[in-house]
């Protein structure tokens, strides 16, 4: 268990944090699960570093240990190949690229992170699902073109229920079913998300 883990697991909760002096701050509308609690208070060094980033320049070396590490925990807890793991660990969160809602990217990263946690990256590798079907989108209009978004944008905070060759289905937030049919990628028009971001870090 990493800092960024405990992050992404306080936000699935509902619990938003903030920094407070030399400790953490805790805002949710409901009492925190007392694991989550746990794993903030464990973290709580890595969490308030995490949290300073949109803040402190770090340094070419800080981020490397940070990108390895998180890769790592992507990698071999949720079973995604290499090059997934490293290019989502590098996704910049107050980095939206082209039209993206600065709220809507960071559904998406949360998104990315419950995918893979929850085992799926290693399944649909094995049935076939490339990183565009997944993770692409429009390379002039990523969050309007909703006809080129790849399975993980169309989550919004719902969760996979299952992974088929050819199709997904999903369950939204709220409860509700849908179904998604994997189709060709049209190359070029569609890239991956962390193309895009790393474009924007460029501009």
């Amino acid at each position: 268990m990493s800092a960024a883990k405990a992050l992404r697991l306080a936000h699935a909760a509902g619990v938003h944090v903030e920094i407070d002096g030399d400790g953490l701050s805790l805002e949710a509308s409901a009492p925190p699960p007392p694991t989550v609690i746990d794993l903030l208070s464990l973290h709580k060094a890595e969490v308030a570093a995490l949290l300073r980033q949109a803040e402190d320049e770090w340094s070419p070396e800080d981020w490397k240990i940070f990108f390895d590490e998180r890769a790592g925990i992507i990698e071999f807890d949720g079973g995604a190949p290499r090059a997934w793991a490293e290019a989502l660990a590098r996704l910049d969160s107050n980095k939206p690229p082209g039209d993206v809602p600065p709220r809507r990217w960071l559904r998406f990263i949360d998104d990315c992170g419950r995918f893979l946690d929850g085992g799926w990256a290693a399944r649909a590798a094995v049935l076939g699902w490339g990183p565009l079907d997944l993770f692409g989108c429009d390379r002039e209009r990523p969050f309007a073109r909703v006809d080129h978004l790849g399975l993980l944008w169309l989550l919004n905070g719902g969760t996979v229920v299952e992974l088929h060759r050819n199709r997904a289905f999903l369950e939204t937030e709220r409860g509700a079913p849908q179904r998604y049919r994997r189709q060709p990628v049209e190359v070029g028009r569609v890239v991956l998300a962390w193309e895009l971001s790393r474009e924007a870090e460029v501009q």
